[in-house]
């Protein structure tokens, strides 16, 4: 964690990319229940760089499922996007996630995540914090007040 804390995590399976290894790893977090303002235990998969893993001493990972290799040019998926549609005051727009944010979602790669948060209403996803896993980009649309437009 960028605090300095470390969790625990259930290791699904691991995948070499061009960039080096990377683990899907469950994460134990609180979600909200369907109760009316309770929470419940739930997990959180997702996609982690090798930096961010290391193993448990003494753990066997001989058995850790391994997909193959990416091709070259096909670059990582570790992103997802979700279009939001119009509501009355709102108009649609497009957040982009941590691949494991939004189950179920088709992956795109950095480049492909690049090019849609530098399409108008379109912002990265607060909750997976998907900002910090993307590196910086000058945003070339204009901004009002101070504020990138989303």
């Amino acid at each position: 964690m960028p605090d300095g804390q470390e969790l625990r995590a259930h290791l699904y399976e691991r995948r070499r990319t061009s960039d080096g290894w990377q683990y899907r790893v469950g994460i134990s977090c609180w979600a909200p229940s369907e109760k009316e303002g309770c929470t419940e235990p739930a997990e959180h998969n997702v996609w982690l760089d090798a930096r961010h893993v290391h193993p448990l001493q003494g753990g066997d990972y001989t058995r850790v499922p391994t997909r193959p290799a990416t091709p070259a040019g096909h670059g990582r998926q570790a992103w997802t996007v979700q279009d939001l549609p119009h509501r009355p005051g709102h108009p649609a727009a497009r957040l982009v996630h941590v691949i494991g944010c939004q189950p179920g979602a088709t992956p795109i790669t950095l480049d492909q995540a690049l090019g849609i948060l530098r399409q108008p209403r379109t912002v990265t996803c607060r909750e997976c914090h998907a900002a910090t896993s993307l590196p910086a980009v000058k945003d070339p649309r204009p901004t009002q007040q101070g504020h990138a437009q989303p």
